[in-house]
């Protein structure tokens, strides 16, 4: 009886557990990365795809069980952030993509997030928006279409062209399929900006009110004693 009691707080403590994974493996994340090798950008794909597959699993597999609560809330809204944060410094150490890409997606995260807790403190709700949820899809194509690129071309490797020296057939087609992941970089580049800038003017109502300071009352000038 006790034994089942235990298996069952541990199944309804999945959501919460799956958000905790994601933040806990960010350090191998980018260890693997910083192995600069094609087994350490396989492997970092593997552990990438993971985390977003279990990102994308856990609310609806709260809301399911009736689990949802405010450390799964908190745990959902950060740990996305920082895994794919882990991916993308790293990735700019060892040269696979540039820096103001990864500065342009980190900032991004960091005012949305600062954006909804400011609403939240208003006692106003920003829910996820549509080109929110899918500019965390489109960010992990990317990134996982880059590390596969790096590990079969090489971290040196062009774009849109594979390398016909040693490759042939359907290897040559794939490594060519690899060099195109500039296209999907792009597309997270734009819906970065666009979901960003979506979240932002939808909260201009509640933000244009409180640009200026609120006047407090001064106290009452209280009359000299006699």
């Amino acid at each position: 009886m006790l034994i089942d009691e235990e298996v069952h707080v541990l199944a309804r403590s999945i959501p919460n557990l799956l958000g905790i994974f994601r933040i806990v493996t960010t350090p191998l994340l980018v260890w693997l990365i910083l192995m600069n090798t094609a087994g350490g950008y396989y492997w970092a794909v593997v552990l990438l795809l993971l985390m977003a597959i279990s990102d994308i699993a856990d609310g609806p597999l709260a809301r399911r069980m009736g689990v949802v609560s405010p450390l799964g809330v908190f745990l959902d809204t950060i740990s996305d952030k920082i895994f794919v944060a882990g991916a993308l410094i790293p990735m700019v150490q060892v040269s696979l993509i540039s820096g103001w890409i990864a500065l342009l997606i980190i900032v991004r995260d960091f005012a949305v997030s600062g954006l909804r807790s400011f609403a939240a403190a208003e006692g106003e709700v920003i829910s996820a928006r549509q080109y929110g949820k899918q500019k965390l899809v489109i960010t992990v194509t990317a990134l996982v279409w880059c590390l596969l690129a790096a590990g079969f071309n090489g971290p040196a490797a062009g774009v849109f062209q594979a390398d016909p020296a040693h490759l042939y057939g359907l290897a040559h087609f794939v490594s060519w399929l690899f060099s195109l992941w500039p296209i999907p970089m792009f597309l997270t580049v734009v819906w970065t900006a666009f979901s960003g800038a979506e979240y932002f003017w939808k909260a201009w109502p509640l933000l244009s009110g409180k640009l200026a300071p609120e006047a407090r009352p001064r106290p009452p000038i209280k009359s000299p004693s006699k």
